[in-house]
């Protein structure tokens, strides 16, 4: 349970970045409905953390997860795609 709650986590957070309008790694960001599937995958994080975990653990490690995401998939875009390599808007 917890590998599947860090991958929902992981979906969640990209989902949500892809969705900013600062992100840099498509074109453009995905329509806003994009933001239902990213609450819809974090909530399946934190069901997947909590019947892994008891009740309390599990919704803090559901929210270190979230916030892991959070944090590091814009890292993971700037290792990938430096700003030099992007073009202005």
């Amino acid at each position: 349970m917890n590998i599947l709650g860090c991958l929902a986590a992981f979906i969640a957070m990209a989902l949500a970045y892809l969705c900013s309008r600062n992100q840099r790694l498509l074109a453009r960001p995905i329509d806003p409905a994009g933001r239902i599937g990213a609450a819809a995958f974090a909530v399946v994080a934190l069901v997947a953390w909590i019947a892994g975990e008891t009740s309390l653990p599990g919704i803090f490690a559901a929210a270190t997860a979230l916030m892991f995401g959070a944090v590091a998939l814009p890292y993971i875009t700037w290792l990938f795609r430096p700003a030099t390599a992007r073009k202005t808007r």
